[in-house]
């Protein structure tokens, strides 16, 4: 396995390991306290911190291996313009080491000082490509410069074309990008349109089913707005449904687990949970064609539909 490999493996399981002993042990506290509240809310602080971090390390090494890409024409065209001012390639690579490429400075600098100790130019080009391995189009780039480092030719005019195909694919990512975001923005727009029309049920709907209207031509039997009125403090196998949702209820103090109020907001509040997050993994999908990235939309949409579930609870504005 390759050294970058390696380190980029090793980091992972750093962070997943951390992350899941962290939550283990939050765990087994809750469960020596014994509370059912505490235990809920931390698997729930335990499924974040297994998630957030890994998603920010990788959404971090996405934005540094875009920053490489947007810098990588410029650094192509001042080597280009080195190698018509009768350089080599090592000696543009230096020459590109003192001047400025925003992150992607670090890496010139690293293959500079590389050529400096005599490393071979096609081992250092093949460093760098390892370190980027992320990036197709960093990885294609190194490719082609390492060929024509070795057919020879009109190495400069390699560059140029090269750099200029660079900036045409980025500017038809940039305005695919633009209209693909319009679509993320749906994304949202549908979430928060469900949150309210979840709200605006629980505000309405709930009291009218609440209210018992009679039941064939006698009037003695009454309609129960309780879907689990029958499971209540039942081991039936059949009601872990209904159970779950008297978890809910209890951990988040919605009310009386048997109660018909308390079972619609338990049933809306996972309901709310459960769109959020694949409406953000998908919306992830769709405006940068990555599941990690998506991982930052649904804890967005987790937090925000949770913190307006909530403070519409506890404020009694439903």
């Amino acid at each position: 396995m390759k050294e970058n490999e390696r380190l980029k493996l090793g980091t992972t399981k750093i962070i997943l390991i951390s992350t899941g002993v962290t939550s283990l042990v939050l765990i087994m506290a809750a469960l020596v306290i014994g509370s059912l509240p505490l235990l809920v809310n931390m698997i729930l602080l335990s499924m974040l911190l297994l998630v957030v971090p890994y998603s920010a390390y990788k959404f971090i090494r996405l934005k540094r291996i875009k920053s490489y890409e947007d810098e990588l024409p410029n650094f192509l065209r001042d080597m280009s313009e080195s190698v018509r001012a009768d350089l080599s390639l090592i000696q543009a690579i230096h020459a590109g080491a003192r001047s400025d490429y925003g992150m992607l400075t670090q890496e010139v600098q690293k293959m500079s000082n590389q050529l400096s100790w005599n490393v071979p130019l096609e081992k250092v080009l093949r460093n760098f490509a390892e370190r980027v391995s992320d990036s197709k189009t960093v990885v294609r780039s190194i490719m082609i410069i390492e060929q024509s480092g070795k057919s020879g030719g009109n190495i400069e005019d390699t560059l140029e074309a090269l750099a200029s195909n660079i900036e045409s694919i980025r500017e038809t990512q940039q305005e695919k990008s633009v209209l693909l975001n319009q679509q993320v923005m749906m994304m949202y727009a549908i979430f928060f349109i469900f949150l309210g029309i979840t709200i605006t049920l629980i505000k309405f709907l709930i009291p009218l089913l609440q209210s018992q209207r009679p039941i064939g031509g006698f009037g003695t039997q009454t309609f129960n707005p309780n879907p689990c009125y029958a499971c209540i403090n039942s081991d039936n196998p059949a009601c872990s449904g209904c159970n779950a949702f008297g978890t809910i209820a209890v951990a988040f103090s919605l009310g009386d687990p048997n109660d018909a109020a308390s079972y619609y907001k338990s049933l809306f509040l996972a309901m709310i949970l459960i769109q959020g997050f694949f409406s953000g993994l998908i919306a992830g999908q769709i405006g940068s064609d990555s599941m990690t990235v998506g991982m930052k939309h649904s804890m967005i949409m987790l937090l925000s539909g949770f913190l307006v579930f909530m403070i519409a609870i506890k404020t009694g504005l439903v």
